[in-house]
């Protein structure tokens, strides 16, 4: 089953360019990992320097295997410096989207 997981993470508000720029680094390296569908970062600005990184995965058994991997430090070390605070993951079960279309090709 698809899911989103959401980073919440906090940075400085004079990192905010070093940490964007960190994580478009990151973004190409995740890319073509088995499972992985895309990556988004948003910014809250209700919230003073802080960030959510949203990535959708094919399933989350896929998600957590890259997780655990050795590779997966490796790969998102260039955001770690720039984390002010807690850092909060969540997954999320897709269950619908806008045009209908279930998780596995159903209506």
């Amino acid at each position: 089953m698809t899911v989103r997981v959401m980073v919440f993470a906090s940075v400085k508000e004079d990192q905010r360019g070093p940490f964007e720029a960190a994580y478009t680094e990151v973004a190409a390296k995740v890319a073509g990992t088995p499972g992985h569908v895309r990556d988004e970062l948003l910014r809250d600005d209700a919230r003073p320097g802080g960030y959510i990184l949203l990535s959708e995965w094919e399933s989350e058994e896929q998600f957590l295997a890259w997780e655990d991997a050795p590779v997966h430090k490796q790969a998102t070390t260039p955001m770690r410096p720039y984390w002010a605070g807690r850092v909060e993951r969540k997954i999320y079960p897709v269950r619908a989207t806008a045009d209908g279309v279930r998780p596995g090709g159903g209506t």
